[in-house]
């Protein structure tokens, strides 16, 4: 498992959205649910995890959409900029930002594959992470290790 910063700081394109989070991620994942996917508009997503209440929003006010029961997907309204995906997990509040809205994303390497079952049949990384059909921490086990390098 990756040593990540007690704090890391982000925000969109445009420099109208600011964050901090104060505690190391919960976790750093490669996301493949058709939802990351729209929301970004990319083939994968990746999001470092933070309890919500290590989290301190510096500048701006993100706009907020609701893409699920329980979940929220927020954005910069002026420059467009995906932020995060927000849900409750366990009785937390959760708050996954996207890797690339980090200030030194190189510092978040991915620790797993999250709704791998749901992945573009042409995409795929090569390593050994473990990759999960639906979301850990549900019970479900790792359904392989990746491909070799």
């Amino acid at each position: 498992m990756s040593e990540y910063p007690n704090t890391a700081t982000g925000g969109c394109l445009c420099g109208a959205v600011r964050y901090q989070a104060t505690a190391e991620p919960d976790f750093v994942a490669y996301c493949h649910c058709n939802s990351c996917r729209k929301a970004t508009g990319a083939p994968v997503a990746v999001y470092a995890t933070y309890f919500e209440k290590d989290v301190h929003f510096t500048q701006g006010r993100r706009k907020t959409y609701a893409s699920s029961p329980g979940v929220s997907r927020t954005f910069c309204g002026d420059c467009g900029t995906p932020i995060s995906y927000e849900a409750e997990w366990n009785g937390d509040i959760v708050i996954g930002f996207f890797v690339s809205t980090l200030d030194n994303p190189e510092n978040f390497p991915p620790q797993k594959h999250v709704a791998h079952g749901d992945r573009i049949s042409w995409f795929d990384a090569a390593d050994k992470l473990p990759r999960f059909l639906g979301f850990p921490g549900t019970g479900q086990k790792p359904d392989s290790v990746g491909p070799e390098p």
